[in-house]
């Protein structure tokens, strides 16, 4: 009985044994930085190729980046970037640029070259900076209402400046409003 069990856990031990040599075999692919999204494009015109970007991973280390390699001109006749936000071991997110034509090496991305990233909810921005909160719409609402009735109560119009302010402030509550009722329904 003891020999069958010897066996056994000697067989169980040399079943693990590949995976775990595969393991820290693969270690070169344990960068620094989980990816959350990549945008490629310019400030004016730009698309997600976080997907693109996996399937690239999966095939390389590294490629030469460019229109070719996502399949898509976001705004032609303009330079374009690729943008990786990614998320570093201090939990701080990270932007990573790369000019079109330029090599993008993923060895300081975690997981490149099993492409199992991605799916980090990214919330930040094409210009950077990660997520900010966005103002208490409803609080913005009360103080250009506010502002409006103060510059209505003006006893003089400052040479046509007060007429054009309420313009401005009632444009401005009626985008504010708008608003409101873009997030009420999303």
């Amino acid at each position: 009985m003891f020999k069958v069990r010897l066996v056994i856990a000697v067989l169980v031990a040399v079943a693990f044994l590949p995976g775990k040599l595969g393991a820290q075999l693969t270690s070169s692919d344990a960068g620094q930085y989980v990816i959350l999204s990549a945008q490629y494009g310019t400030a004016r015109r730009h698309v997600d190729v976080t997907n693109r970007l996996k399937e690239l991973a999966r095939q390389d280390r590294s490629f030469r980046m460019g229109n070719s390699s996502f399949g898509v001109d976001p705004d032609p006749g303009q330079d374009k970037t690729l943008r990786i936000y990614a998320r570093g071991p201090n939990g701080q997110e990270r932007m990573f640029e790369y000019r079109e034509g330029s090599t993008v090496d993923g060895s300081q991305f975690r997981s490149w070259g099993r492409g199992d990233w991605g799916n980090g909810g990214w919330n930040g921005r094409w210009e950077g900076g990660g997520h900010e909160p966005q103002p208490e719409m409803t609080a913005a609402l009360q103080n250009l209402r506010e502002a409006l009735r103060n510059l209505q109560s003006a006893s003089r119009d400052k040479g046509g400046h007060r007429a054009t302010a309420v313009n401005l402030v009632n444009q401005a509550i009626a985008e504010v409003e708008a608003g409101i009722q873009y997030d009420n329904r999303h």
